[in-house]
């Protein structure tokens, strides 16, 4: 009975490892997320001289597709509206949108 118990421990210590690897693979480090969310609203309010109060939500993400970290922002004119930046060669730049039509694209964007 003891073994039986051990054994079991054991394989569910083990499935609970393996299932928290899987899941930081998918959705990658919250430190980093977090890191560059800060990163990016540093970037926003010091660089480009967005108030803080225009901003909505800095949300720091993993893009699974392309490995890198980057920071999806709302600005509060445009609620609907995504912008994605990501740090490329040191310096960050605006890699995505939701919509082509949005204020808040900028010289960066590629």
């Amino acid at each position: 009975m003891r073994l039986t118990n051990r054994g079991t421990i054991i394989a569910v210590l083990v499935l609970v490892v393996v299932a928290g690897g899987i899941y930081l693979s998918l959705t990658g480090s919250p430190y980093k997320r977090s890191h560059i969310a800060n990163e990016v609203k540093a970037y926003l309010i010091h660089t480009r001289a967005y108030p803080e109060a225009d901003i909505q939500e800095i949300r720091g993400v993993y893009s699974l597709k392309s490995g890198v970290y980057e920071a999806e922002v709302r600005y509060k004119d445009e609620p609907d509206q995504n912008y994605t930046y990501a740090k490329v060669n040191g310096a960050f730049r605006l890699v995505g949108v939701s919509s082509m039509y949005g204020k808040h694209i900028d010289e960066t964007f590629y």
